[in-house]
């Protein structure tokens, strides 16, 4: 068999595909022979002659396969987004520390947070106005300067002080990102330190930072983001995802389903899926205006991508673009939709879009670790990547005021039962108190 080290895979695949073909046949001819026969001895030594075909064949596949993935010389190189870079260098001189309401100038923050690779889309000027806008917020930005004046690090902490829940501060509430930015592992700890003074000793509830650098302090660990390199083409991709996503996405081709992106044009449609979906999850739906403030502030960021079936919307994906990657903070779809595989079929062309505008990745949002969403994002080939929430509270056994708190089980299921129009009216008003 040395012809087989110069055959390529698809050579090797269709030689194995026609000497399983001809076993095949042979092994129909033994009902037609008698046993011990010499007919029956010629097959049985033609299936022995093919069968070690096939395991050579097989071997020689597995041997090509591993060469292929082993060789990444033509693949395209993925330097992960830099917030997910950890930070081991110390600041060697002194720096200070202020706290600079919202009303104050801000433009050396924001020149900083431009250039450095760690800062994400929601620490723009743009979200920063957006947070500043919600209801029942004030904001605060804790910034690290050297003795020259320099910016080496910086964090926004958002207090929230609510009819329902009270008063506490988090960094950042709402979004996936957005906690503290620096390179600098000592003024990492020393933002946290006054985040933990404030936790402790003030009037709050408590304070919590929610970051991707781990640090001495204990912390949450049950988030992780999910994220999946992308490759240059949708052809790549496809060859990438595997013959077993392929045939889930495949499903919902009979419902002929037909998707569109857009912006603004798209939201009715979007929170008419959005909305009906947190309600038969039971969580309060954010407002209609929360979602088109955002998209007026980062028109040029923001994607709304529907699948329609009969025309009728029935799966969205919300998409914020930034640098190098693709993320999707919000999708729904509704019930009806889930056996017509239509998450699957929407999220191949989400992937596809963010292949078709440069981005190197794609990140499929939050989950906790091993839930059903996590192994959704996995088999689309996206690794986990760890959140840390750090919480300081007078109270050593407090818990932060998030849907993913157990005492919150009983709202969910009364939240269940509502009819949409009415989550719909009450909804914004409980979420923009949750953070």
């Amino acid at each position: 068999m040395s012809s087989l080290e110069i055959m390529e895979p698809e050579t090797v695949k269709a030689e194995l595909k026609k000497l399983k073909a001809s076993k095949g046949k042979i092994a129909r001819q033994f009902k037609s022979v008698e046993n011990g026969s010499s007919e029956h001895a010629a097959l049985i030594e033609q299936m022995q002659q093919i069968s070690a075909e096939v395991k050579a064949l097989e071997a020689e596949q597995k041997k090509l396969l591993k060469a292929q993935n082993d060789d990444t010389s033509d693949k395209p190189s993925r330097k992960l987004p830099g917030q997910f870079a950890a930070i081991a260098d110390a600041f060697d001189k002194d720096f200070t520390i202020s706290r600079v309401p919202d009303s104050a100038d801000l433009s050396d923050w924001w020149k900083f947070v431009e250039q450095h690779p760690a800062a994400s889309a929601y620490h723009s000027r743009a979200v920063w106005e957006f947070i500043c806008a919600q209801p029942h917020v004030s904001a605060e930005m804790l910034i690290a300067k050297d003795n020259s004046g320099r910016v080496i690090g910086g964090m926004p902490l958002i207090f929230m002080t609510t009819p329902l829940l009270g008063s506490f501060a988090v960094s950042m509430p709402f979004f996936n990102y957005g906690g503290p930015v620096t390179r600098f592992k000592n003024v990492f700890e020393a933002l946290l330190a006054i985040a933990k003074q404030e936790g402790e000793q003030g009037q709050l509830k408590y304070v919590e930072v929610r970051t991707l650098q781990q640090t001495d302090y204990p912390a949450s660990t049950k988030k992780v983001s999910m994220l999946r390199a992308l490759p240059d083409t949708a052809e790549a991709f496809e060859d990438e995802i595997g013959a077993k996503v392929r045939a889930q996405v495949k499903k919902a081709d009979p419902y002929r389903p037909r998707f569109r992106i857009g912006g603004r044009e798209l939201l009715d449609d979007f929170y008419t899926v959005f909305a009906r979906n947190m309600r038969d999850l039971g969580t309060p739906v954010n407002s209609r205006a929360f979602f088109e403030l955002l998209m007026d502030k980062l028109p040029e960021h923001t994607y709304i991508a529907m699948a329609y079936v009969d025309n009728q919307p029935v799966a969205t994906g919300f998409l914020l673009r930034h640098r190098n990657m693709m993320e999707i903070p919000w999708a729904s779809t509704v019930r009806e939709a889930n056996k017509m595989n239509m998450n699957m079929w929407l999220y191949d062309n989400m992937l596809k879009f963010a292949i078709s505008k440069g981005m190197h990745w794609f990140d499929f949002g939050r989950s906790t670790q091993d839930a059903g969403t996590y192994r959704f994002k996995k088999q689309w080939g996206a690794e986990p990547y760890q959140h840390y929430w750090y919480q300081f509270s007078q109270d050593p056994a407090g818990e932060s005021l998030n849907p993913d708190n157990p005492k919150f089980k009983l709202a969910i299921g009364v939240w269940q039962r509502l009819p949409v129009w009415v989550t719909r009216k009450i909804g914004p008003f409980v979420s923009s108190q949750l953070p």
